[in-house]
């Protein structure tokens, strides 16, 4: 069967239409979701990878997308740009699950919190973790733990753009706080 077959088959819904489709374009969606990956720097698991590419296809399938193909020859382009634009939605839904998850968390200005790290001579603990830090993660977020400024604010001192700040902070929290829980702090 060629493209065109393929594809005429998979829009009516023929299952080996489908099967065919999907065993010589999934290479192809695999590479285009870790390339995705890897460009932004996304920590991520195999089973991220894998509910991306079940994500590509549902699209594909549920939304009738394989209709909007006017040029066969094109297919790989067009799936590698399907499956790039559902990895950045996924890793938006991760980064706000994230944002929500540390916002839960007691900030480092909390009095409690600052009790807690003095009982257990911890604030050398976390000064070291900050400390071994890339210097970008270093200079965000202590900008905006230590000297509570915005996100936009730290944008225009460290010149990026205000959703790499967001991504800095929310990533370097993440790490701090997995290194605490991993040294035996509970803060929750």
């Amino acid at each position: 069967m060629n493209e065109g077959q393929i594809i005429k088959g998979c829009l009516k819904n023929d299952k080996k239409s489908w099967d065919i489709f999907v065993q010589k374009y999934s290479k192809l969606i695999y590479w285009a979701i870790r390339r995705r990956l890897a460009l932004n720097s996304f920590d991520f698991k195999q089973d991220d990878i894998d509910c991306i590419f079940q994500e590509v296809f549902l699209s594909i399938s549920c939304g009738n997308k394989l209709a909007q193909i006017r040029d066969v020859r094109m297919i790989a382009s067009w799936l590698a740009v399907i499956a790039s634009n559902e990895t950045v939605d996924f890793m938006r839904r991760k980064i706000k699950q994230n944002k929500r998850f540390i916002s839960k968390l007691p900030e480092i200005k909390d009095d409690r919190f600052k009790e807690e790290l003095d009982q257990r001579d911890s604030l050398e603990l976390l000064e070291h973790l900050i400390n071994n830090l890339s210097s970008k993660e270093k200079i965000v977020i202590s900008f905006n733990l230590i000297e509570n400024r915005t996100h936009r604010e730290i944008a225009g001192i460290v010149d990026i753009p205000i959703n790499t700040v967001s991504t800095i902070i929310a990533r370097t929290k993440e790490k701090l706080k997995k290194e605490l829980v991993r040294k035996g702090l509970k803060y929750l």
